[in-house]
């Protein structure tokens, strides 16, 4: 695996982490409807263009699903 693609694994990685974090947030300290779904919203089409920019890497789609 090159540099590029390692990298690409890694963005894949780190979105899919932040985007479980929001989805697991507590009831309490989740924000207004409004915010959530924008954020949300963000953070699917962050994880979206993740996967795109390491498929256009080369990463294999099975690597790119088990670093999720």
């Amino acid at each position: 695996m090159n540099d590029d693609q390692r990298r690409a694994l890694e963005h894949v990685r780190d979105t899919c982490a932040m985007l479980h974090s929001f989805l697991t947030t507590y009831p309490s300290n989740r924000p207004p409807e409004r915010v959530r779904s924008a954020t949300f919203a963000q953070l699917t089409d962050d994880l979206l263009d993740a996967v795109t920019a390491a498929q256009n890497a080369g990463v294999p789609e099975q690597r790119i699903f088990d670093s999720m």
